[in-house]
């Protein structure tokens, strides 16, 4: 325990607490396009249902991931791996909540990233070889002038135990919570800047895992806890359950009025956002969901139409039985003649063979006058 103690004091000075430095566009110098709305609360619990990246819900940024045993698994068993997801959608204030299991792994980073266009950030992050604490944080603005706002708070066995990892979020105050129990409070006043620095844009959530400990820092590498030894992979973060609470409803999209990246210049489009409108399309329907759909009329004409079939081929079935047997009577019948014409010779042959029918002197003579003179000369 004080080791980690220690690992979260030393990050504080000098390790760079990987805030996600990079965005598409800066809304702070620059006119973005408007960023999709959640809008609405949806669940996505892996027992039922993935992380598809085929909707433009989500997007993969890393290497794939794989379900199994009713989690998305974020594998790491190589070096230059980083399996991560991050959602096409936005919440502007809220709650996020995430069942995960962290990965084991000296140098591995397991982490839940909330983050902005303007980088504001809120952070859960996990280092594999810590089995007692998960280093809660956040930036603002890309700020990363100082390291002093990571704070380690305690938790069971991380790696091993299934925990219910959640982010409330609004404009007074930024909960972590862990299993339901509030484990960090930071009021809006409190933050960086009076408030300046406190994360207050709408935001996308990413998931995902890391190898810090392969980082060219040596900074990152001690927060990491060490460098990777590969020889003990593969490190695995697993998730079970993602939720997520957009506060807004009826918003399509969310754009930054100016280059302040405070709460207030946040303009929300109103209406049905896409990536909700995708969310709450039905599934395809089975063909026996379409058939009980169907009006008791439909039914009934179909199964019509099928009986109609059923007869129709039944009678083929019929007719051409009829016609088989009937050749085949006719068949049996020529047979039998033949049979009889064949058993009356043999009959008659035998009878002719019993009174000495065939002997010589029975033998008519030929008629031809040729034979009848030759048999003269004789």
């Amino acid at each position: 325990m004080l080791r980690f103690g220690f690992l979260g004091l030393l990050a504080a000075f000098i390790a760079p607490a990987v805030a996600q430095t990079f965005t598409a566009c800066s809304p702070l110098n620059s006119t973005c396009a408007p960023d999709p709305a959640l809008a609405m609360e949806y669940n996505w619990n892996m027992t039922n249902t993935t992380l598809d990246t085929t909707q433009g819900v989500w997007n993969m940024t890393g290497e794939g991931i794989s379900y199994l045993n009713n989690y998305a698994e974020f594998t790491i068993d190589a070096k230059g791996q980083s399996p991560t997801i991050q959602s096409s959608f936005y919440v502007f204030w809220g709650s996020v909540s995430v069942i995960m299991k962290a990965a084991h792994g000296q140098g591995i980073v397991s982490s839940i990233v909330l983050e902005s266009d303007d980088l504001d950030e809120i952070d859960w992050e996990w280092i594999g070889g810590n089995s007692t604490h998960v280093q809660t944080n956040y930036f603002g603005k890309g700020n990363t002038t100082t390291y002093d706002r990571a704070v380690w708070v305690p938790v069971s066995n991380p790696q091993d135990q299934t925990h219910n990892y959640t982010t409330v979020w609004n404009q007074n105050e930024l909960q972590w919570i862990i299993d339901g129990q509030v484990v960090r409070t930071l009021p809006y006043a409190e933050a960086d800047g009076a408030g300046q620095f406190y994360p207050q844009t709408p935001m996308q959530l990413k998931l995902g895992s890391w190898a810090g400990g392969d980082s060219a820092s040596n900074g990152t590498v001690q927060w990491a806890g060490g460098e990777v030894d590969y020889s003990q992979a593969p490190f695995i973060m697993s998730v079970g359950n993602v939720h997520v609470n957009d506060a807004q409803r009826n918003v399509s999209s969310y754009t930054y009025s100016d280059h302040t990246g405070a709460f207030d210049s946040i303009k929300m489009a109103t209406g049905q956002s896409s990536i909700s409108n995708t969310l709450t399309q039905p599934p395809p329907e089975s063909v026996t969901q379409k058939f009980n759909a169907l009006p008791s009329g439909a039914k009934i004409g179909i199964f019509a139409s099928v009986g109609g079939v059923v007869i129709v081929l039944l009678a083929l079935g019929c007719c051409c039985c009829v016609r088989q047997r009937k050749a085949g009577r006719k068949e049996r019948a020529l047979a039998d003649a033949e049979w009889d014409k064949s058993n009356s010779e043999l009959l008659a042959y035998r009878n002719q063979m019993a009174r000495g029918g065939f002997a010589a002197s029975s033998i008519p003579l030929s008629p031809n006058p040729q034979y009848a003179a030759a048999s003269h000369k004789f």
